[in-house]
């Protein structure tokens, strides 16, 4: 389990047990993937010590799921809306084939296929847009007042999902801005007047559901206050202040476009470009194309403002990777105006779809935490569970699960023990060796490596000494009762 895996799993896990919930505006982001997980937890287990990594990461690939699932249905359907954005039904086709073509694409990304699969918010906020992507374009073609209610869930998960939910509200914004509606496809009054009520409807559920999450089901209303007022500050200063996250502007670019680390293998997914580009090209070749300026301005867009963010972690850029697959999607579509281009597109298209295909089985099973994988990032290393087999064995020979541990070690490096300790009922964290108490005498000991000293004199006696490594950077020092002894 990656470190920020075993966060939230503890988390949620506090959820399970306790049933309480309290948003932490410093840390750990939305409540919405702790309740989500309860279903997948209850179903194998009564504790939070009885789960595995399966309840948990079976979360986001449902949710994945559920993202492949929306995407089938901006495949359905055709725009009747009096922008004409799709009037004539060559685009309409070009449109149901992209997002069917994209589907495809989406399926073997491999830092989709990655990260789908680890239990953090990402694959959540893909699919949470992603929806209102669907149910605004749902509208567009109804004026169903239950799309735009659909369209306002949607964009309240999305508030309570993670806090980088403004960076794609913000992009969005001003793709609709930079694609305002042509002379030649102004609504009428008529149509405004629709739209003010759709918006009108749809904040009034994003409301409600923002407010029944962050007040943990109307139990704790400082969680809505912080959320509304205290995370500011919090995650301006982490965009800009958390030195050991700080990347280059091309740090995703690179990290999905084209990455070779020594003579490890290549992992790009550069060949969406040329797709990508088409779509754009086509989009501006009639003003009534509106949606689909609208994802090419939206994605750009939502890719320059992750770029430019000092923060950076790779995850991060699965929300506007997505839109980039979209366009792809659409690009390939816009191949089929004739038969040869068809045929060329087709088999461009499942060359790429088999390249990517591999590239997501090297990435998850052969390079799984590997340097030489681009989406690994200061993973847990196998260090960390020989770590944690030790500990079990030496557990095992005295107390089992009630053994004293106690930990010595900074937060940021503890993790993700915690999660693989979850079994063991005695065991205590401080942040140094000074801090824990002298009358414990725990039987086990881990501590950082620069607490070696101070853990020695102070609860080294009769105990011997071994390092391992939790992650790359993270060091820690683990005491154990002498055999002999």
């Amino acid at each position: 389990m990656h470190g920020d895996e075993a966060n939230q799993a503890v988390r949620a896990g506090m959820l399970m047990d306790q049933g309480v919930y309290h948003y932490d505006p410093s840390d750990h982001h939305g409540p919405t993937l702790y309740y989500a997980a309860l279903p997948f937890c209850r179903a194998t287990a009564s504790r939070f010590s009885e789960t595995t990594e399966w309840n948990f990461r079976l979360v986001p690939v449902c949710f994945a799921v559920l993202t492949m699932l929306w995407m089938w249905f901006l495949a359905k359907g055709r725009d009747t809306t009096s922008l004409q954005e799709e009037a004539d039904a060559s685009c309409h086709l070009v449109w149901r084939r992209g997002m069917l073509f994209a589907l495809l694409f989406f399926a073997v990304s491999p830092a989709f296929v990655y990260y789908n699969r680890f239990f953090i918010q990402e694959s959540l906020l893909v699919c949470f847009l992603t929806g209102m992507f669907w149910t605004a374009r749902l509208w567009c073609r109804t004026r169903r007042m239950a799309a735009a209610a659909a369209f306002g869930v949607f964009a309240g998960l999305c508030m309570t999902t993670k806090e980088t939910f403004v960076l794609s509200f913000a992009a969005a914004f001003l793709a609709i801005l930079l694609n305002l509606f042509p002379r030649s496809a102004r609504p009428g009054d008529g149509f405004l007047l629709a739209l003010w009520k759709a918006v009108a409807v749809a904040a009034v559920a994003a409301t409600l559901v923002f407010v029944l999450f962050y007040s943990s089901f109307f139990t704790y209303w400082q969680g809505v206050k912080d959320a509304l007022f205290a995370t500011v500050g919090t995650y301006f200063h982490r965009a800009t202040g958390v030195p050991e996250h700080q990347h280059p502007w091309w740090f995703y670019l690179q990290t999905i476009f084209w990455f070779k680390y020594g003579r490890g293998p290549l992992f790009s997914e550069v060949l969406l470009f040329p797709f990508a580009i088409l779509a754009g090209i086509y989009a501006f070749r009639s003003p009534r194309r509106f949606a689909l300026r609208f994802l090419l301005l939206y994605t750009v867009i939502l890719t320059v403002l992750y770029s430019l963010i000092p923060y950076k972690t790779p995850w991060c850029a699965l929300t506007f990777l997505h839109g980039w697959i979209l366009l792809a999607g659409v690009g390939v579509a816009v191949c089929f105006q004739t038969r040869v281009s068809a045929m060329a597109g087709l088999v461009l298209a499942l060359a790429v779809g088999y390249w990517h295909g591999m590239q997501s089985v090297r990435a998850a099973f052969r390079y799984p935490a590997d340097p030489r994988n681009p989406y690994v990032y200061a993973h847990t290393g196998g260090d960390c569970l020989r770590l944690v087999k030790e500990i079990e064995r030496c557990a095992a020979k005295t107390n089992g699960f009630d053994t004293p541990i106690a930990f010595g070690v900074q937060p940021s490096d503890t993790w993700p023990l915690p999660w693989y300790l979850r079994k063991y009922r005695n065991v205590g964290y401080w942040t140094n060796a000074q801090e824990i108490p002298s009358q414990l005498s725990p039987t086990l000991l881990v501590v950082g490596a620069d607490q070696g000293d101070v853990a020695a004199a102070r609860f080294g006696e009769g105990k011997e000494s071994s390092f391992y490594g939790v992650r790359p950077g993270a060091l820690v020092i683990l005491f154990t009762p002498k055999e002999n002894e």
